[in-house]
């Protein structure tokens, strides 16, 4: 058992708070301020002097960061510093209380409200730290604490991610596998997405008692999270009473690729709210794949042939004019052909003349439109894509968040 240090910094240690594969949390207290507070420290990594140097410095401007972060559901950081003793360490308010993963140790799952308020909260929690320009990268039960009055708090901002980190021989990840998101598994590339992937398989746990992704060796649960897809909650757990829509808006979060799940933290919690309604959430933005080569050629061979009836009977009523369509009928234009020449009549006549499913889809292509720019930082692109989007399905909550996003940064930017 490690031996409990008396003094980190200038904070005077009172006992062992919590204890995990990152490091301990202690109680400690402030004598300057006169106020008790949580200490985190981080152990050993037996990083290259150069890498260290890197990974304190990363360290410390992004616990600076989360500390600009004012919140209810949001832990407050106080301070960072690097200890001759116990080296790097976090100073964050205490939260007297418990975590969510010792309330579904000790009481299993949680009931429809607790989940719809545990799912709000920690909404709104992530929403304040995006809109600022933060990624948690590490949400998982552990860091979500649980005051005695049901307020739920968000911690452990910019702990997780260290240059280099990987998957050891010995099975271990600096950081948590089975909340992780693929893309951060196998690249390393964090984003609101990859928090959102994270929240996802937290509510799945919370929903049904059982983790998204089970198991008790690090490498093969990251093998799981990168090419699997879970079972529905529901399966997991056939006696929490969990209904099908509620499966669909939590499974839609843990899509492997980004772009398939919600465009944001609080669209992920309205959605559960809608399951519980008895309402299916909005489809992923993923196109249907089922449909088979076959059917797809068939259908636009009938097109152009459609398109070459309805020319022939233009032909007999005004002098032989023709369409793109029936032009390439007649030379023997491959399916693929004809159906860009039905697609583009279709575009030209407008939304309207498109069914309510290829509406759905095109306001989906254009969302992804619209998340290409704003990635790129061409606020004005974002804005046409989101326009066009609403202009084929303006009920598409998508829409709304995205405009949210786009206001903020030109308010940011003004």
């Amino acid at each position: 058992m490690e031996e409990l240090p008396q003094q980190i910094g200038r904070y005077r240690i009172d006992r062992l708070l919590g204890a995990g594969s990152m490091g301990n949390v202690y109680l400690a207290h402030d004598a300057d301020l006169d106020r008790p507070v949580a200490v985190k420290t981080l152990r050993d990594l037996a990083l290259d002097p150069e890498t260290r140097e890197v990974f304190l410095s990363r360290f410390q401007n992004e616990a600076r960061a989360a500390a600009r972060l004012q919140h209810p559901n949001i832990v407050q950081i106080f301070d960072v510093g690097d200890d001759p003793d116990v080296g790097p360490y976090l100073v964050f308010e205490y939260v007297p209380g418990h975590t969510l993963k010792q309330a579904l140790k000790k009481r299993g799952v949680l009931s429809r409200d607790e989940l719809l308020d545990l799912a709000q909260q920690v909404a709104d929690a992530l929403t304040t730290a995006h809109m600022a320009g933060v990624i948690h990268r590490d949400l998982k039960p552990e860091n979500l604490l649980i005051t005695n009055n049901g307020q739920v708090k968000l911690a452990d901002f910019g702990i997780a991610r260290i240059p280099n980190a990987e998957l050891t021989k010995e099975g271990q990840f600096l950081g948590t596998p089975c909340y992780a998101a693929p893309e951060t598994l196998r690249s390393g590339e964090y984003s609101e997405q990859s928090d959102l992937f994270s929240f996802g398989a937290v509510i799945y746990e919370a929903a049904c008692g059982e983790r998204a992704f089970p198991g008790s060796e690090a490498l093969a649960v990251a093998h799981k999270v990168m090419s699997t897809d879970p079972v529905p909650p529901s399966e997991a757990n056939r006696g929490a009473a969990i209904p099908s829509a509620l499966d669909a808006a939590i499974l839609r979060a843990l899509r492997k690729r980004p772009s398939d799940r919600y465009a944001s933290a609080r669209t992920f919690a309205s959605a559960l709210r809608q399951a519980y309604e008895g309402r299916r959430p909005p489809r992923s933005r993923r196109r249907s794949t089922s449909l088979p080569f076959a059917m797809t050629s068939t259908i636009g061979l009938l097109l152009a042939l459609w398109f070459a009836v309805e020319n022939c009977n233009s032909r007999d009523s005004n002098g032989g004019a023709g369409t793109k369509a029936a032009a390439l009928a007649d030379a023997g234009a491959d399916s693929g052909a004809a159906m860009d020449a039905a697609t583009a009549a279709e575009t030209d006549a407008g939304p309207d003349a498109l069914s309510p499913h290829e509406r759905e889809e095109a306001a989906k292509d254009e969302l992804a439109n619209a998340r290409a720019a704003l990635a790129n930082g061409d606020l004005a692109g974002a804005t046409s894509a989101l326009e066009r989007a609403s202009s084929f399905d303006p009920n598409n909550p998508d829409i709304g968040e995205l405009q949210e996003q786009v206001r903020a940064l030109q308010a940011d930017g003004g």
